[in-house]
């Protein structure tokens, strides 16, 4: 799977694809935010799903930015990402009595209590003993 940035996209970036997430939108009822860039819930490796600003800490060893390594969240997936993210063999049947279940936040089955906070583990590759750092946000 691959994953691309949501919330540390240049403006520039941001707005040469403003159309086409639009278009997307428009055609597919699909959000870039929500449905195609950064997988949500708890993942080693991949991108990491900002609450907030981005904050990719550096390396005390060598000052390098350290990689993503761990996310912990309270959910998989919310009420919008399940469409996208949440795996098939894992969804309802599609039938309107349990799709519900899916669309609803009430409903998440790995939802963990983190006190709304998301954790992040970062580790530096160059380095050969493997520095970690970490961030958190709500």
């Amino acid at each position: 799977m691959t994953e691309y940035p949501r919330n540390d996209l240049s403006w520039e970036l941001e707005d040469a694809l403003e159309d086409r997430s639009e278009a997307l939108l428009a055609e597919t009822g699909l959000r870039y935010s929500s449905h195609l860039a950064d997988a949500p819930g708890i993942k080693l490796g991949g991108y990491p799903g900002w609450r907030q600003e981005p904050c990719w800490p550096d390396c005390e060893t060598c000052g390098g930015r350290m990689e993503h390594l761990l996310t912990v969240t309270e959910g998989e997936f919310n009420n919008e990402s399940w469409r996208t993210w949440l795996p098939e063999e894992d969804r309802a049947t599609g039938e309107t009595e349990t799709r519900w279940l899916w669309e609803s936040e009430a409903f998440n089955p790995t939802l963990l209590d983190t006190c709304g906070t998301n954790v992040y583990v970062f580790e530096c590759r160059t380095c050969p003993h493997r520095p970690i750092g970490h961030w958190s946000d709500r």
